[in-house]
């Protein structure tokens, strides 16, 4: 500013008139200006006027500009005009009180325009501080609730393996392969940020099918996958709990009445995802906390990593529960 004000200056003098001259007026200018600015930014503001100070603030404020105004007059405002235009040098310029005030009036939009800076500035740290501590808090939380649900995954599928093995023990061994890849999704690709979302959706197939091979013909079950999975990426374990919610609440007391619809769609990167159960009369009210209990985890995970990305609707009817997930991958 003061280089820009030098130029402005100096090409408004007269001739020959010295160009280290007018940069020496401008930058006294300048310390009177910046000074005003920094006293009220660093001084007056936050020692009176945070503190409500309002009249002490408006005083002080005044008497400092006018005390540096008198300074400004006598170091350099003769000189300053001299060099932006001599004739002003024969003037009669008598330094007054509302002399003073005007000019005190022209510091206040330097003062004006340093503190929207400032305090722009110190606005800008402080958001982003906020945002980082938020993001260190939400990437805790995440941690919080993918511990929470590890133990609840293994024991459901171990208990899967448990049923298979007394009623099923011929299917064993295709069981034990299933579930080796659901634990080895689980304990090393799960806990990446991010996964193919193939990956996930395998792991879902794997459940599924071991829950095939334990309800057999007892539960009808339709699942159907469309779209391209190729090159998305997703949350670990966003769309299991859903699945397995399903299964655990699902099946009932009597599985020949029961039935299981999941659909996977992918259209360019948004991800439809629907899953739907029955659910017997006389349990629907009884297992309704436990079905938002175990949605839980997920829904909130899906506010945290996907905020603004996706729409989840969850209908609790008398005979059937519903999640319909739309995310943008």
């Amino acid at each position: 500013m003061v280089l820009i004000f030098t130029w402005v200056a100096h090409s408004r003098s007269a001739e020959g008139v010295n160009y280290l001259q007018v940069f020496l007026v401008v930058l006294i200018n300048a310390f009177v200006f910046f000074g005003y600015a920094y006293i009220t930014v660093y001084l007056l503001i936050p020692r009176l006027l945070a503190k409500r100070k309002v009249f002490l603030f408006i005083g002080i404020f005044i008497l400092i500009g006018v005390s540096l105004s008198v300074l400004k007059f006598v170091f350099s405002d003769y000189l300053f005009y001299q060099a932006i235009s001599p004739e002003d040098a024969s003037l009669d310029r008598t330094v007054s009180l509302p002399v003073l005030l005007v000019n005190t009036k022209d510091m206040t939009f330097i003062v004006a325009l340093f503190a929207i800076v400032k305090y722009a500035r110190d606005h800008y740290v402080v958001e982003s501080n906020i945002r980082e501590l938020q993001k260190k808090g939400l990437e805790a939380e995440i941690k919080l609730l993918e511990h929470q649900m590890d133990p609840h995954v293994i024991f459901n599928n171990f208990n899967n393996l448990y049923s298979i093995s007394i009623y099923k023990p011929e299917l064993l061994e295709g069981t034990v392969g299933r579930l080796k890849s659901i634990l080895h999704y689980l304990f090393q690709e799960s806990k990446r940020e991010k996964v193919l979302l193939s990956e996930e959706i395998q792991m879902i197939e794997n459940y599924i099918g071991l829950e095939k091979l334990r309800f057999g013909d007892r539960l009808h079950i339709n699942y159907s996958l469309s779209g391209n999975l190729q090159g998305f990426r997703i949350a670990p374990l966003i769309l299991y709990p859903f699945v397995e919610n399903c299964f655990v609440h699902g099946a009932g007391e009597d599985p020949r009445k029961s039935w299981i619809n999941i659909e996977v769609s992918v259209s360019e990167s948004n991800l439809r995802f629907y899953a739907a159960n029955s659910v017997s009369r006389h349990m629907g009210k009884e297992k309704n906390g436990e079905k938002n209990s175990a949605n839980e985890n997920s829904i909130r995970r899906l506010e945290i990593q996907y905020p603004n990305n996706h729409r989840l609707t969850i209908k609790d009817r008398q005979t059937e529960h519903i999640v319909e997930l739309n995310l943008k991958l």
